[in-house]
């Protein structure tokens, strides 16, 4: 299987997964949800490009995630956030026959509109192919 859809798995497993993240948000999803009720986060497009190094096969991925908040509660898109960060910090370094050897955010977007909140945390992974 694709080491983009590898490591995307993982990190969607880690945020789904969480027990204090679930208490913040209603759902988190792979892509766009069919049904949701805000405050949800949300795997957006990933790209994924080849990397490596003499002997190392990899990929570099860029994956973004995104909250909807509605309404004003700008404390609560700040708690998403941050929990969001302190998950993908924890999350295990191997999945499905690749081992991620670095995680960080790369840029956030915020956007405040009259009916809530749009953040968008690009996350750039990279990985290798174990074995």
């Amino acid at each position: 299987m694709s080491g983009a859809v590898i490591v995307r798995g993982a990190i969607h497993a880690a945020l789904s997964g969480d027990a204090d993240l679930a208490a913040l948000v209603q759902q988190v999803s792979d892509g766009a949800p069919l049904k949701a009720s805000a405050p949800w986060l949300q795997l957006d497009d990933s790209a994924a490009t080849g990397w490596g190094a003499r002997g190392v096969d990899g990929i570099a991925l860029r994956q973004p995630i995104r909250l909807t908040l509605r309404g004003d509660d700008g404390a609560r898109a700040e708690a998403v956030v941050a929990r969001v960060e302190v998950v993908l910090a924890g999350m295990a370094s191997e999945a499905g026959g690749w081992r991620i050897t670095s995680l960080r955010l790369d840029r956030a977007r915020i956007v405040r509109g009259r009916a809530g909140w749009r953040v968008t945390l690009d996350y750039d992974v990279r990985a290798a192919r174990l074995g």
